[in-house]
């Protein structure tokens, strides 16, 4: 309750408060003029394409835009009817009237306000991106001709409109010449080439005064949007006896509820993109959309999202805070009010053409092409969402597309990927599996377990575990009996690699299998058998294959990242660590390439700086904090240390070895300064004496005593994988939790 109390108390000062500041008051001004030059004929054309009157568009556009500003969770967004949502809400008031449509935005509203207390926000995101796109398409192709029906006045062809199109296309052509159909042409044009040299904004504008413009001076006799109310109230009577299918309306409110979420949620995440920063809260969002929602619904208007053509524009001309957003549902509450005549000349050719845009916009299928270079099978879902939409109906393609996703999910959760690396003596074939062993295996494996016994001379057949992630009791069964089948032909099978999950999988399926294979976790574990059985152990083919691996899979997948990087390197962290075989800074730092810039050797040792030393530990020092800017160093030692426990058991003697000695001697230095208890000490005194070194070093210490730079200290334990903190103020290690 008290971090609620608190989160609310943060919300008032930085995003409430602003609002009555004179900070700021001439941006949002401006961005507030731009929007609205957006909005109106945008509201307008979405009551349209819904199927209700123009005036319930504007309801929508000023309820909503003043509630989403004070209370959604993203400072530079703008609520408003939506273009997606159009297709939906005509269905809606065509099958339940207008008050099966109240219920709906009430339904919507109240499920974004559950969602959003409960912070289920995130939940979004599990939603597959090419159903997103193919659904948003569907409704930009069923749009588009349902305005082009419309424009032709094909009444026959508005139901089902695509399909329509096609059997009435002889009565278009007869049609051509109108006057409508001109200024449609020519606000599609304008929103077209407009944006290319001005803001958006001028383009909306260009968009209505020109063709009203020659409309109304060329006396041309075209639809107008006709007479609109000085007052907010809708005149239709609420009456709950049209609503006959109760479910089937919960289930229509449902449906609006996840579209208005998921055009908000991805609005206001371009809204961030665009604003460089300011992140939204997506839980506060959805709190802010619902109690919009249901207040648009009291005062009779259609759902309202954040839409991303106004918060665009939003944030493009400049705004600044929340109070950009509500100047511009004011500015349209006044013109409602005292410049109704003017909106009232607009013509109805205008609107179509802005929803023929919008909905061109909305068909990107620039995507789709993006979707075929990344996924293929996510295409796949895509196309058979969007084509169930357009030829069936809304409900109808997201089943279908759901389904197709739930497919896909299921086939790449069991499918089975295996890198083959034959070693160059032809005795050993190593198998990389990756991704889950399961019944979709078996034509893997068997391919594998052809391809060993195809093979002359080949002893050992061995299959690495380290990339898998499940492997199921069908799988496994499959795996063992191969290693079986193997074995009849004097072919050995080692699993190498397994977690204690994978073992307990092959060893419950076993049976009197368990004897056709051996389980390995090391590599010198491997080394040993091969050994034993008269084959040399290549190391160099082991590396090879991890280069196969490393290739096929994280270098196919992160090529993006790879070729940044091959631009230049900006690491976060200089480690100076040991060269140790048990430590892997990567893997316990969970870090990706290009993150940290590494120092290894005997003992994690830094040489004391003095001018003439020649140490390379010197070198990538400088480097890296110099050219490279790091500026976070962290200087890692690591239990059962085998210099740290030469260099305890000597003391002033030597191994017998030039550079190992000379080597050794630094740590000795240290020893003779702070003389450890035992080895196990040493390493914690040595891991200290190393930090003092660093400081050694002029401009380093200078700027560790600015704040400009920062030492850890930290030590990996090989027994249990956790990792240790110097703690200063307790002047001991603390484990990293």
């Amino acid at each position: 309750m008290r971090t609620r109390i608190e989160n609310l108390k943060r919300f008032i000062a930085n995003e409430i408060v602003p609002i009555g500041k004179a900070a700021y008051l001439k941006d949002d001004i401006v961005a507030a003029i731009s929007v609205t030059f957006v909005a109106i004929p945008l509201s307008l054309a979405v009551a349209v394409a819904s199927g209700v009157a123009p005036q319930v568009g504007l309801i929508s556009a000023i309820f909503g835009g003043i509630i989403g500003a004070l209370f959604g969770g993203c400072r530079l967004s703008v609520t408003g009817p939506a273009v997606a949502m159009s297709v939906l809400v005509a269905n809606t008031v065509q099958n339940y009237g207008f008050t099966g449509l109240l219920v709906v935005g009430t339904i919507c509203g109240l499920l974004q306000i559950i969602f959003g207390v409960l912070k289920l926000g995130r939940l979004a995101k599990i939603i597959p991106l090419s159903l997103v796109l193919a659904f948003t398409a569907g409704i930009g192709v069923i749009l588009f001709f349902s305005q082009i029906a419309i424009l032709f006045n094909l009444n026959a062809a508005i139901e089902h409109p695509v399909m329509g199109l096609i059997h009435h296309w002889g009565e278009i052509v007869p049609r051509v010449t109108t006057a409508g159909i001109w200024l449609t042409l020519l606000t599609l044009a304008i929103l077209g080439i407009v944006p290319r040299f001005l803001p958006r904004a001028y383009a909306f504008a260009f968009a209505v005064f020109i063709p009203m413009a020659i409309a109304y001076f060329g006396n041309l006799q075209v639809r107008l949007i006709g007479e609109i109310p000085h007052d907010l109230v809708h005149p239709d009577i609420i009456d709950f006896s049209q609503i006959g299918n109760w479910k089937s309306l919960i289930i229509t409110g449902i449906e609006v509820f996840i579209l208005a979420s998921l055009e908000t949620l991805l609005s206001t995440s371009a809204v961030d993109i665009m604003g460089k920063g300011d992140l939204h809260n997506p839980n506060q969002e959805l709190i802010g959309q619902g109690i919009a929602n249901v207040g648009v619904a009291v005062f009779g208007g259609i759902p309202v999202t954040s839409v991303i053509a106004r918060s665009s524009v939003n944030v493009l001309a400049g705004a600044k805070t929340r109070r950009a957003a509500l100047l511009h549902a004011l500015i349209i509450f006044v013109i409602v009010y005292f410049g109704s005549e003017f909106i009232e000349k607009v013509p109805m050719a205008v609107l179509t053409g802005i929803l023929m845009a919008a909905a061109f916009k909305m068909m990107n299928f620039r995507q789709v092409v993006d979707l075929w270079k990344n996924d293929r099978l996510e295409v796949l879902v895509y196309a058979i969402t969007f084509i169930a939409i357009v030829v069936t109906d809304l409900i109808s393609g997201i089943q279908a597309g759901l389904f197709a996703a739930f497919i896909l999910v299921a086939f790449r959760m069991m499918r089975t990927k295996a890198d083959i690396k034959l070693w160059t003596n032809k005795n050993v074939l190593r198998v990389g599996l990756n991704g889950n062993v399961s019944i979709l295996a078996y034509d893997e494996l068997n391919r594998i377990k052809e391809l060993a016994l195809a093979q002359a001379g080949l002893k050992f057949v061995i299959f690495e575990f380290a990339a898998l992630h499940k492997i199921d009791a069908s799988g496994a069964k499959h795996l063992v009996t191969i290693a079986k089948e193997l074995a009849d032909e004097n072919i050995k099978t080692i699993f190498h690699g397994m977690t204690s999950d994978h073992q307990a999988v092959i060893l419950q399926v076993s049976s009197s299998e368990a004897s056709h294979y051996q389980i390995t976790v090391m590599e010198s574990q491997i080394k040993e058998i091969l050994e034993k059985s008269g084959i040399e152990h290549s190391a160099n083919d082991v590396l090879k294959h991890g280069i196969v691996k490393f290739t096929s899979n994280y270098a196919k997948d992160n090529q993006e990242l790879i070729s940044t990087l091959a631009k230049g390197q900006k690491p976060h962290t200089l480690l100076i660590t040991c060269s140790d075989s048990r430590l892997n800074p990567n893997a316990f730092f969970s870090a990706n390439i290009g993150e940290i810039f590494i120092v290894r050797n005997v003992g994690n040792v830094v040489p004391p700086y003095m001018p003439n030393n020649i140490y390379s530990e010197i070198a990538a020092i400088e480097y890296a904090v110099y050219e490279l800017g790091v500026r976070n160093i962290v200087i890692c030692g690591h239990t059962e240390c085998g210099a740290v426990k030469a260099s305890y058991a000597t003391g002033d003697k030597d191994l017998g070895y030039i550079g190992l000695d000379n080597w050794l001697s630094i740590i000795k230095d240290g020893f003779r300064k702070h003389k450890p208890t035992d080895a196990a000490h040493g390493v914690k005194v040595n891991l200290l004496n190393q930090v003092d070194n660093l400081k050694t070093y002029p401009k380093i210490v200078d700027m560790i005593a600015n704040t400009q730079i920062t030492v850890n200290a930290w030590i990996y334990d090989v027994h249990s994988g956790n990792m240790l903190e110097w703690d200063e103020s307790k002047r001991d290690f603390e484990v990293i939790a």
